[in-house]
This record gives C-alpha cells, sequence and structure tokens, in this order.
C-alpha cells in the first residue's frame, strides 16, 4: 500500500479508527476540523518542549526545567479528602532520588511499579530538603514499553486542542496516526523543484514537524511544508484567473475615452502622480482582451474612489453601465450623493440602491437598471440579489472587498458578458499578502497622499479622562467636531464595557450638558443613521457618540477629534481606519486612546506601537506581526484563504518564488 488508490484511501480513512479514537473522541476531533487520518498528521504542533537534554537526577538543579531517567523504588498513593489525592514515585538513577508528584490522578498508581524504568520532565523543585517534580511529563521506557518516546527525552510537540482532548492524548493520537501513513504519503512536488530549493521530502517533512530529530530538521521541514502550501495556493489562484479570462468575453471600451477624460479636466483639483499610474493600468486593461480583474490598494484619503469613478466612466463612454458596491447603507448615500452631481453634470444617469428602500422604489429602480436608463448604479449588497438585471454591466467596483467575499464577487458578474472588475481596500497590505490572498486580482498601489494628513495620536489613561473631555469642549466651543467611539451599542451583563446608549445619555447629561450632541450606531434605521451623519456634518451636532458604524468611508471634513473607549478590542488594521475619520478638512486631527486600569501590558505595547505611526502600510505589518494574516480583517470571510503554516509577511521570499 505505498502509494496509488490504496493510499490516498488510507490517508482518507475517518480518523475514528485511528487506535486510541473512537466514535466519542471523533466528536470531539471534529471541533478542531479532524475527520480523516490526513487531517491528523496534517494537524501541526503550535509550539514545542524541548526535552532532549537528560541530566542525572544528581545535576537537575532546583528551579531549572529537566528531564531525567531512572528507575521507580517507591509509590505512595494518599487520600487528601473528598476527590482529592495525591500520588508520589519515588524515582532513582544512581546519581540521586526524585520525586514525580501527580494530584487527583489517583489510576496513576497502576502505571509505576517497583523497578519499573520512566522519564519524566518538568520543572525541580525543593520540597523539605528533596527534590521533585509536580505534574510532571512522562513516560516509560525500558522492556516492555515504546523505546520511541511521544511525551519526554526528546523535542516534545504542542497541538491545538479542544475541550476533552489533552495534549497526551493527542500525541498518542497523531503518532498513531503518522506510523498508519508510513510509506503511504506520496510526494506532490515536481523533482526539479525539490532539488532547486534542497527540500525534505513530504513524507519526510511532515514526520519532523510532528517529533523532529532536532530544531534545524524541523526549520527544514517547516520551510518544505511553507512552500508547499503557497504553491498550491497560487496553482488555483492561476486556475481561477485562467477560468476567468477564458470564459464568457469581457465587454469591449476602446479609445478615446472622452466622459473620463472630461470628469478629470473638470475636478477641483489635479490627480496625484499615483492616481493617474493607477487610472492607467486600469484603461489598459479595460481596453486589452483579458480583461479588468485588479486590487486598488490605498490608505484612508489617498484619493481611491476618485480613480474608481474615471473607471466607471470608461465603461460608459463606451455605452456600458457601472455599478460601485459598497459595505453600508450610509456609504452608499454619501457616495450617491458625493458623485451624483458630478455625473450629472456630464449627461451620465446615476442612481441609489439600498436594502432600506421600499419595494416600490426598488421595483421602479429595477426597472431603470434593466432598461439601461441608469448608466451608474450605487449600492449595497442589494445590487446581487435575485431580481437585479443590468441591461449590460460593464465594470463593477467593489469596495472594501473582504467584506463580500470571493462568490459575492462573482454572483455581481453573472451573465453572457463577465464586466470588468476594479476591487478597492483601504487596509493597506504587504504586496505579498495581497499576491496571496488577492491572487487572481492584478495590483495597483496608491502609495502617496493628496495632501499630508495630519492625525496625533495619544494613549490616555483612565485617571486624565477629565482633562481630555476639558480638551474636547474647548475645541467643539471653538467650531469643532468629535466622534466618541465605543466598541458595544447596549451594556452587556457579561462584558464590562462602556456602551454607546447608556454613555450617550451620561455625556449628555454630566460632561456636554451645554453642548448638541448626537448617537449613531448601527442598530438604527438607515433614515435615523443618514439623519444623525446630516446633523453631524451640517455642524448642528457638535460630538456624535458611535459605534464603529462609521469605520468605512464616513467623510464629515470639520471633525477633528476621535476618543476611543476600550481600543484594545480592535485591531490595529481597523483602529487605522478609524482613525481616518478625522482630520479630513485639512486641520490637525487628535485620536485618543482610552485605556482603563485592565488594559494589559501587551495590549499597551500593541498600542502605543499604533500610536507611534501614521503610515497604514507600517500600521498593516505590525498587525500581522502581533495576530497573523488569517485575522487581519477580524472576521474570516467566505473564499478566502486560511493560512495553516504560511506567513507571507514573514515568508515573503517564499511567497515570491
Amino acid at each position: 500500500m505505498a502509494n496509488g488508490e490504496n493510499g490516498r484511501g488510507a490517508l482518507l480513512t475517518s480518523s475514528q479508527y485511528v487506535k486510541g479514537v473512537g466514535p466519542a473522541r471523533q466528536r470531539l476531533l471534529s471541533r478542531l476540523g479532524i475527520e480523516t487520518v490526513l487531517d491528523l498528521v496534517m494537524h501541526f504542533p503550535r509550539g514545542y518542549f524541548d526535552r532532549s537534554d537528560l541530566v542525572s537526577i544528581a545535576g537537575a538543579a532546583p528551579g531549572r526545567t529537566a528531564t531525567v531517567r531512572g528507575e521507580v523504588v517507591a509509590v505512595h498513593p494518599r487520600r487528601l479528602g473528598p476527590r482529592r489525592s495525591m500520588l508520589t514515585v519515588a524515582v532513582d538513577d544512581g546519581t540521586g532520588a526524585l520525586r514525580l508528584v501527580f494530584f487527583n490522578q489517583p489510576y496513576l498508581e497502576r502505571a509505576f511499579r517497583a523497578g519499573t524504568r520512566v522519564i519524566a520532565s518538568g520543572e525541580v523543585r525543593l520540597f523539605r530538603g528533596e527534590k521533585q517534580i509536580t505534574a510532571p511529563e512522562w513516560e516509560r521506557t525500558g522492556e516492555g514499553a515504546e523505546e520511541d518516546l511521544i511525551h519526554a527525552g526528546r523535542i516534545v510537540p504542542v497541538y491545538p486542542l479542544t475541550a476533552g482532548i489533552s495534549q497526551r492524548m493527542m500525541r498518542r493520537i497523531v503518532r498513531e496516526a503518522l506510523d498508519r501513513c508510513e510509506g503511504v504519503i506520496e510526494e506532490n512536488l515536481p523533482r526539479n523543484l525539490i532539488e532547486d530549493l534542497a527540500l525534505p521530502g513530504r513524507a519526510e517533512a511532515i514526520r519532523q514537524i510532528h517529533y523532529p530529530d532536532d530544531m534545524i530538521r524541523h526549520r527544514e521541514a517547516m520551510r518544505r511544508m511553507k512552500f508547499e502550501e503557497v504553491f498550491f495556493l497560487h496553482l488555483l489562484i492561476h486556475e481561477r484567473r485562467m477560468k476567468i479570462r477564458s470564459g464568457a468575453p469581457r465587454p469591449a471600451v476602446p479609445p478615446p475615452h472622452t466622459l473620463a477624460e472630461r470628469f478629470i479636466a473638470g475636478l477641483p483639483f489635479r490627480l496625484t502622480a499615483a492616481q493617474r499610474r493607477a487610472l492607467g493600468e486600469i484603461t489598459a486593461d479595460v481596453e486589452s482582451a483579458e480583461g479588468l480583474a485588479r486590487l486598488l490598494q490605498g490608505d484612508v484619503g489617498s484619493g481611491k474612489t476618485v480613480v474608481a469613478v474615471a473607471a466607471m466612466l470608461l465603461a460608459v463612454g463606451a455605452g456600458h453601465q457601472a455599478a460601485l458596491m459598497v459595505p453600508t447603507e450610509i456609504l452608499a448615500d454619501q457616495h450617491a450623493r458625493r458623485i451624483g452631481p458630478a455625473l450629472e453634470a456630464l449627461g451620465v444617469r446615476c442612481e441609489l440602491l439600498i436594502g432600506s428602500m421600499s419595494a416600490a422604489v426598488k421595483e421602479t429602480i429595477h426597472g431603470r437598471i434593466a432598461d439601461g436608463l441608469a448608466d451608474v448604479v450605487v449600492g449595497t449588497h442589494a445590487l446581487i440579489q435575485e431580481g437585479i438585471r443590468f441591461r449590460q454591466l460593464g465594470l463593477a467596483v467593489i469596495d472594501e472587498q473582504h467584506r463580500f467575499g470571493v462568490r459575492q464577487r462573482a454572483t455581481l458578474g453573472r451573465g453572457d458578458i463577465i464586466p470588468h472588475f476594479l476591487v478597492m481596500t483601504a487596509t493597506p497590505i504587504p504586496r505579498s499578502l495581497a499576491q496571496t490572498v488577492y491572487g487572481d486580482l492584478d495590483l495597483s498601489v496608491i502609495d502617496e497622499l493628496p495632501s499630508p494628513r495630519r492625525v496625533r495620536t495619544e494613549l490616555v489613561p483612565g485617571s486624565r479622562i477629565d482633562a481630555v473631555y476639558e480638551d474636547v469642549r474647548a475645541d467643539l466651543r471653538r467650531g469643532g467636531q468629535a466622534f466618541i467611539l465605543y466598541p458595544l451599542v447596549e451594556e452587556s451583563e457579561r462584558i464590562d464595557l462602556r456602551a454607546a446608549t447608556a454613555e450617550f445619555e451620561r455625556l449628555g447629561r454630566e460632561v456636554f450638558p451645554d453642548l448638541p450632541i448626537g448617537l449613531l450606531h448601527g442598530r438604527m434605521s438607515f433614515e435615523e443613521k443618514a439623519r444623525a451623519i446630516e446633523l453631524f456634518r451640517e455642524g448642528a451636532i457638535r460630538a456624535l457618540v458611535t459605534t464603529t458604524v462609521i469605520e468605512v468611508g464616513v467623510d464629515i471634513p470639520g471633525a477633528s477629534i476621535l476618543l476611543i473607549n476600550h481600543p484594545e478590542r480592535f485591531g490595529l488594521a481597523q483602529l487605522h481606519q478609524l482613525r481616518g475619520r478625522v482630520g479630513r478638512g485639512g486641520s490637525e486631527g487628535v485620536c485618543y486612546l482610552l485605556i482603563g486600569d485592565e488594559t494589559g501590558a501587551a495590549a499597551q505595547e500593541r498600542l502605543g506601537l499604533f500610536a507611534g505611526t501614521d503610515d497604514g502600510f507600517r500600521v498593516a505589518e505590525i498587525d500581522l506581526r502581533l495576530r497573523g494574516p488569517g485575522e487581519i480583517w477580524g472576521t474570516r470571510q467566505s473564499g478566502y484563504p486560511t493560512f495553516r503554516l504560511i506567513n507571507p509577511l514573514a515568508d515573503r521570499d517564499l511567497v515570491e518564488r
């Protein structure tokens, strides 16, 4: 059963039939995504204990972790009370004696008999002048026991677990699975790649990751499996790209591009070099046979929307329709209000379509879209719901792609002719990660801001909150505006965090009794949200108590202060998005991060790093380093890769290779 169908069959056998599992434990393993023998051998450790360095008991120093080997000379069980017990096992290696102490594990008495040889690891302590290890990792050795050690006397794996599965249990189960797979795991990389990169074989790499002979071989094995992971991910991405480009034709968008050029000429400012470069790449794509499938990446305030509008006008100028899909109704309404007049001045008909509209209004707009009477449609998820039919969608712009997912993007492009796609994200991520996460898209980066943004970020201890409130009050009296942000809408019994609704009432009563303040959160109706934002934009509201509903795209030029409560609850990329809501009108903005006594040292260090830079790419790199690439967007989205081993930031050389 060395290869072929028999080999694959062994790997795909249910993990329930591995020795030590059974139906009950299989239900527990399923929580970890483990269903087959292959899943077990690919369930890699999250860390290791190095217990390979054996010392004599005489040389085992108190206060240090040590691994010792010896013979059991005495076993002393003792009851300490109801359901409480202690087992003491005396071990001697000829140089001295040491006690192994186990609490509340009376069944272990059967495992130790005088004369049994054991190996044990743990922290050595002195108790009444005698050396002992409490709750050691241990294993029987010698005649009648496995010489291939698992728990001690070697580099020992530490696995991700679930309730009901212990480390010892997981190690035994994985070892059983590895033994079952002996001679079955096939090579899956071309020989020339393996030789060129000096990689170990697949079966050897998997075994060395679980039970490394030494850390040099472990590093070689990890490099092999990381390369395999990113290699096949990129093959999958390449296949997806080829399938899209060899499928239905893209709408023809030949030059000249008079409409887009008129739009750019009418702007009250000049595009930056980075914007012009991105628009040039987009234009070349829509003119080509392969079409546009591109990610437009840029920091907050870099001017992505202007480039996107110009891109849509490329399609409209060629007789097609264009769509702009955004994650929130507030943002859709804001875009429609902002770009609608500019488009209408060019003779381009713009429609807004959002879920909260009445059925009658939606039906009317659906008809205008189907008849081609709407040239540009701005909307939310409503654009991909049943009943929406474009006469000919030429170009689709998707803002903040990570909130939609790959499948939903494909839904927008259904039909005989696939539209050109432009995806925008304000989450700056390193090129190596963009190549992996958005690998089916070409990449354009706007790495230049139209005008320098100045936002000062300060960490504020809870003891200074009154002084901060006084600074905010002074700024509001001078005509400034402030966002005061909370992570929750309403009080929670389970989480001790201040909530927006309760704090809105308290702030209005105690802190800003003489100033008009408003409330904005996700549970309000669209009309209530739109009204609150409009009053804030007009200056009728001086301070807006809000939640993360403002994170994406809300543009209030007069807002100069952002006070974030419980900032430790947010990722750095999200904090950077929130910080981008202030300082948009040209004056300096201030972002206060209010930390409480309960905020841990690690969280304070992370927030300190964030406060030290306003460069979105730098923030993203810090976030990646601290939280890992799988979590940078906060919530995993359908259609996105999850990385088992590869970190596209740390392993940039492998990604580029």
